[in-house]
């Protein structure tokens, strides 16, 4: 079988398990068909990736297929002041936790949108909020926010997933 999508879903991450790994379980459908039952106990060590072999693909090819289409990521960190990186190659695992912590972000996104009125000043990547009142009026929020905050965004504003795209860079 030729792998053309691979999508990560049925996502459940337990928090209050998550210690040294987040602690999580996931679905990952390969051509829109269940493939790999992916989970995380979270107490360190590699995710358990346990292979639907009704689709005919082994982890390996599920892998190779992931390095080939995802390729490498650079992650940076800080070491006494000094900024480093180091490149890992995309394979299921990193591609699955890639797909939880965008979930886990979207998840907190969503719930700040509703209780809050998130923006941006112009020219910032700061984050910035009005608590929103009980059946406030989105419109008139809207309004005092153009006038108050010329050139600003506002979250609730756009679509959703340029929303999460300015959340994640002001984290």
């Amino acid at each position: 079988m030729q792998i053309k999508t691979l999508e990560v879903k049925k996502i459940s991450h337990y928090a209050r398990g998550s210690e040294e790994t987040a602690c999580y379980n996931a679905t990952v459908y390969i051509n829109g068909k269940r493939a790999v039952e992916v989970s995380n106990n979270g107490h360190g060590g590699m995710d358990r990736q346990d292979v639907w072999h009704e689709n005919g693909l082994s982890l390996k090819e599920i892998n190779e297929w992931c390095v080939k289409t995802y390729g490498k990521k650079t992650h940076k960190y800080m070491d006494n002041g000094k900024e480093k990186s180091f490149d890992i190659e995309m394979d299921l695992e990193h591609v699955c936790h890639d797909a939880l912590y965008n979930w886990l972000d979207a998840k907190t996104l969503k719930k700040d949108l509703n209780s809050k009125f998130l923006f941006m000043e112009k020219n910032s990547k700061e984050l910035n909020a009005y608590k929103k009142a009980k059946g406030e009026d989105e419109e008139l929020f809207a309004s005092f926010f153009r006038g108050k905050h010329e050139g600003g965004i506002c979250l609730n504003f756009i679509p959703f997933d340029d929303a999460l795209k300015l959340y994640k860079e002001s984290a």
